[in-house]
């Protein structure tokens, strides 16, 4: 087991195992606490008491721990009752990741940015396809569709994720999301009960 080097200023840690785990966890707590802009593997390595290059023998560089934080923080996110309706599922989802997403602002503009790091984002992100699936739209339609609702989270949370928590200008923005949101699933609705259009027709 990998253990800080004897003769190191954090050997008093010698004996505390490493594990992929504990960096990443050591990782989001730094980025919780000093932001995104405030993260190096020099910090992490004095947060875990090892030397920095202790941690890449658990990952492979700094973008791939940026997706297991996205992994671990999106995780967070408990999913909605399975058994609700499609449309009051996709909804409560969407609320939760807006919600997410404004305390989160540079861990997700940094996936949206590198795409090894919004991969971290895809498991909660399949879930929301599933549950568009469950609607009944066209199966070309539902990745698309999917994919827009994620987009619109990201458009009007990323807005306003530096205001504070309690701030009127926050609340407003969400309120005005959530009229949108319940636009965009009229949409689908009235789309998954369309019948389907007849491509051979003048």
């Amino acid at each position: 087991m990998l253990t800080a080097p004897r003769d190191s200023h954090h050997a008093s840690a010698r004996t505390s195992p490493l594990g992929v785990d504990t960096v990443v966890a050591a990782a989001c707590a730094i980025i919780e606490r000093d932001g995104l802009a405030g993260f190096s593997m020099r910090k992490l390595g004095r947060e875990l008491s090892v030397d920095p290059m202790a941690v890449y023998h658990y990952v492979p560089n700094k973008t791939a721990l940026l997706a297991l934080v996205t992994d671990r923080t999106l995780a967070t996110m408990d999913p909605p009752d399975p058994d609700i309706p499609w449309e009051e599922w996709i909804r409560e989802w969407a609320l939760r990741y807006w919600d997410i997403v404004a305390r989160h602002r540079d861990l997700i503009v940094a996936g949206l940015s590198d795409p090894e790091i919004g991969a971290g984002g895809m498991p909660l992100t399949r879930q929301l396809v599933v549950a568009v699936a469950r609607s009944g739209l066209a199966g070309d339609l539902v990745e698309a569709t999917a994919f827009v609702i994620v987009d619109a989270v990201h458009g009007s949370a990323l807005g306003v994720a530096s205001l504070a928590d309690r701030s009127e200008g926050r609340v407003e923005a969400r309120r005005l999301f959530e009229i949108g949101l319940d636009t965009i699933l009229s949409g689908i609705a009235t789309r998954a009960d369309a019948p389907p259009a007849d491509d051979n027709r003048s």
